[in-house]
């Protein structure tokens, strides 16, 4: 909100550029709770002033602090695995060949006496959480200052509230943020009483007040009161060297948004309807419904309230409220979900796949034109590809793969690597359906290609089904029955989309009877096996060298006939098995290798895999017949 870097030593925080108003109780209350906590996370909604009460408070702690105060900004982060790596930059660590960020962060920092303010936490809680409970065990001497919309949830955490302004010092911060648009400008007897309207109507919210201030270069303020009603389109034009988040009040909501589960964001815009305050029973009235049971109004309910999205109000806390603004970007997504546009084309396929064909392939080609009008993105994505698929079902091959074509042409430059790779793979299944073999097996390489980025266990299964295919037709039995292991076992996991497309059910066992024919029953589970047990990374580098055998492959051991399922795992994915055998959760996994508990989800769901066993509490058991040489025990063993 209006300061810059000049000219200041990396990690170091910026001096301030426009003036500071308010939050001295704020100010003194962050100040004082470092003498009993060191882990002091300010929560609130977006543009409340997180960030410049951190920096205020942070400046007045640097005596406490010898060895300096350290800002991490962490928005610009997409990658939860960069937060050690990133303040390993801001505070100047050196790289050690072999040594992991974080343990290098931490020999760093044993000794020193210093406080890191950790600025915008809210999108990588779970990797902040990690670092955070890391460093206050294992560097005695160092305090940590966060700012999020969610509480981190670490032990011995202190949250302080971060509230919109209060009525005079907001009045304060509008009117001196005005001055410099208009020098001379202050508030009058004429125009107080439109001035507070404008304050109270837009919550007392410093972002949202500078953006107002911004706005009186172009019109008086009446003009601005009287469009309180449309401030997402009025309010934006914020400083250009502030971050893209703050640049307008709709993408400072819009963060919150994009932070929230699928039942977070349905309830809040059904909660948009409450003007006022509202009681725990009223929410569950309002916001269940379709897509949200009213038994899971009370969760979606509790995580907009961790996500400083809904206020806890009254004097035991017992109602709740949306601010003004926030009400209105949910009323927006109420507008919007009323779940036509994105509704229309799946009544339509539902009508055709009843038998309404031509009815069904006009209302989903209707809804399609309004989708692509509206320049919804993850529309334009997924009613592309998944009309495609629709049209190869009912046997409109071309007009299949014209929907193909231009869900790539709209998607092309936009950055999307998920949608992409999901539209690629739908034009590769349904060319080789076709006859058109080596078009389809190629777009399905250049599909595993764009999915390497994003990790989609599922759609890369079904890119290796249809090069199965293909390398079956070369008579490469043995690739074709590892990428039919890979597929199949990947399937069985995520679910299968195109399990609809009885030419794909068809295809897929004349491949498997092909292979097993050509390789013999022995030779063929061998290499099903093999494929099965490989990650994503590896089949990925299996499909770029066309190899008949990964090069991941195990080795069959000397005393058996199959491959020990163990000498599958990665190293990173033996090392979570042994963490999981000596009874650690995946939280504590994910703790002690530094990494996301997501991370760590996906970690012990491969391991299940690869090992052929249905509960973590079996890993221990292979682990014990792995070190003793002992044939792996089998499922239910």
């Amino acid at each position: 909100m209006g300061f810059g870097f000049g000219q200041r030593r990396s990690g170091q925080p910026p001096a301030e550029r426009t003036s500071f108003v308010g939050r001295a109780e704020e100010i003194s209350l962050i100040q004082a709770a470092f003498r009993e906590a060191r882990l002091v996370t300010l929560v609130g909604p977006g543009g409340v002033g997180k960030s410049r009460a951190a920096l205020r408070a942070a400046e007045g702690l640097r005596e406490r602090f010898p060895d300096g105060v350290w800002l991490a900004e962490l928005s610009a982060l997409s990658d939860p695995e960069l937060v050690p790596a990133t303040l390993a930059t801001v505070l100047g660590v050196p790289e050690h060949s072999g040594m992991e960020p974080l343990d290098a962060v931490v020999a760093h920092l044993q000794g020193q006496q210093l406080l890191i303010v950790l600025d915008t936490c809210e999108h990588m809680v779970d990797a902040c959480a990690v670092l955070c409970d890391v460093l206050l065990r294992e560097a005695a001497g160092v305090c940590v200052l966060a700012t999020s919309r969610q509480p981190l949830d670490v032990t011995d955490e202190q949250t302080i509230p971060i509230a919109p302004l209060g009525v005079d010092d907001a009045l304060e911060l509008f009117t001196q943020r005005a001055a410099r648009v208009l020098p001379g400008r202050t508030v009058t007897e004429s125009n107080r009483t439109q001035t507070l309207a404008l304050v109270e109507r837009l919550d007392r919210i410093p972002l949202a007040l500078e953006l107002a201030a911004v706005r009186l270069r172009v019109a008086p303020l009446g003009e601005l009161v009287a469009r309180l009603d449309r401030r997402f389109e009025v309010f934006t034009g914020g400083q250009r060297a502030a971050c893209a988040r703050h640049q307008t009040l709709r993408t400072t909501i819009g963060w919150s948004y994009e932070l929230c589960t699928p039942a977070e964001r349905l309830l809040w815009a059904r909660l948009s309807v409450f003007a006022g305050p509202f009681e725990l029973s009223a929410a569950e009235r309002v916001g269940g419904g379709d897509g949200l049971p009213s038994d899971a109004v009370l969760e979606a309910l509790f995580g907009l309230v961790d996500k400083s999205v809904v206020q806890r109000v009254g004097e035991d806390g017992a109602r709740y409220r949306l601010l003004d603004t926030i009400r209105e970007y949910g009323a927006e997504r109420l507008d919007e979900d009323s779940s036509a546009a994105s509704v229309e084309p799946y009544i339509g396929a539902m009508r055709a796949l009843c038998g309404e064909i031509d009815e069904g392939l006009a209302e989903l080609e209707q809804g399609r034109r309004r989708i692509v009008a509206v320049g919804d993105l993850l529309g334009i994505s997924t009613v592309h590809y998944e009309g495609a698929l629709l049209r190869a079902v009912l046997g409109d091959t071309d007009g299949a793969l014209e929907l193909c074509e231009l869900g790539l042409a709209h998607l092309n430059g936009t950055g999307d690597r998920q949608f992409y790779g999901s539209t690629l793979m739908a034009q590769g299944l349904i060319l080789w359906l076709a006859g058109r073999h080596e078009e389809g097996a190629d777009a399905l390489r250049q599909a595993l290609d764009a999915m390497s980025e994003i990790g989609d266990v599922l759609v890369a299964a079904l890119r290796c089904l249809g090069l199965a295919w293909h390398a079956a037709q070369q008579e490469r039995h043995a690739r074709a029955a590892w990428l039919l292991g890979y597929a199949e076992g990947a399937r069985r996991l995520s679910g299968d989309p195109v399990a609809m497309l009885t030419s794909v059910l068809e295809q897929q066992e004349a491949t498997r009877g092909a292979v097993r024919e050509a390789l013999g029953d022995t030779e063929c589970e061998r290499w099903h096996g093999v494929g099965a047990r490989l990650s994503g990374t590896e089949i990925l580098e299996a499909v770029r060298a066309d190899t008949d055998r990964p090069p991941a492959a195990p080795r069959l051991p000397r005393s058996r006939q199959e491959p020990m399922a163990t000498e599958a795992l990665t190293p990173r994915e033996r090392e979570v098995a042994t963490l999981v055998a000596q009874g650690l959760s995946n939280r504590e996994v994910a703790e002690h290798l530094v990494i996301s508990k997501l991370t760590a989800d996906t970690h012990v769901e491969r391991i299940l895999t690869k090992l052929d066993i249905d509960s973590r509490t079996e890993i221990s058991a292979v682990l014990t017949a792995w070190a003793a040489g002992s044939p792996q025990p089998r499922r239910g063993e």
